[in-house]
């Protein structure tokens, strides 16, 4: 008895029970699967677009950001050597408004901070922290 006449309708049975067992799991897929992702280049529809505050993120406590300047007023942080204008602005935006939030950072905040604005050790390198908690001791002159 020689097994190999049948090796031929057997793997036609094997190709055919795979592409309709494919078939299959494309039409089930079709009609119970989840939400399709949105095509490309169809826009949203812009009336349920959440809108996105300028609220700054305050994230961990312990980095003590603020929603708005405390009194309304902030603090010139450019007396801080290294922080000029646009990274005032910088900072402005992600919640430090005062010399007194720098001055309580610690080694786990200044990593997060570091993190979050991409200095990569530049409050460490200049020293903002030890500059704030002098500013603070001579009330912000």
């Amino acid at each position: 008895m020689n097994p190999t006449p049948h090796i031929i309708p057997s793997a036609l049975l094997l190709l055919a029970a795979f592409f309709i067992g494919c078939l299959i799991g494309y039409l089930l897929k079709r009609m119970f699967g989840g939400p399709r992702p949105a095509r490309s280049g169809v826009e949203p529809d812009q009336s349920q677009t959440p809108t996105v505050s300028k609220q700054p993120d305050l994230g961990d406590p312990a980095l003590g950001l603020l929603a708005s300047p405390i009194d309304g007023q902030p603090d010139d942080l450019k007396k801080i050597k290294g922080i000029g204008p646009k990274l005032e602005s910088v900072l402005h935006d992600n919640g430090v408004y005062h010399f007194s939030q720098i001055a309580a950072w610690n080694a786990k905040s200044i990593a997060m901070m570091n993190t979050r604005l991409s200095f990569k050790g530049r409050i460490e390198r200049e020293k903002w922290v030890s500059q704030a908690k002098a500013l603070v001791r001579a009330g912000g002159a």
